[in-house]
């Protein structure tokens, strides 16, 4: 594996720990017990309560038709 591989493998845990350390506020052992879902979830809700409009909630209510397992023949 060559250097640049490596970096790539790091970029995704450096931010996933970037946002759980300072802006979620959690410790190291907090963040290691964190499951995706559930920081998934946090990130989320931080996003929600300090920045409203970044995060667009439309409900999207699909019809038979428009759904993979109907057939029209």
């Amino acid at each position: 594996m060559n250097e640049s591989q490596e970096v790539d493998y790091e970029l995704p845990w450096d931010f996933y720990f970037y946002v759980g350390r300072t802006l979620l506020g959690y410790s190291d052992e907090d963040f290691w017990e964190l499951t995706p879902n559930g920081f998934l979830k946090q990130y989320i809700k931080h996003l929600e309560y300090n920045n409203p409009d970044a995060l667009n909630k439309e409900k999207v209510i699909y019809t038979l038709d428009q759904t993979p397992f109907f057939k029209r023949k």
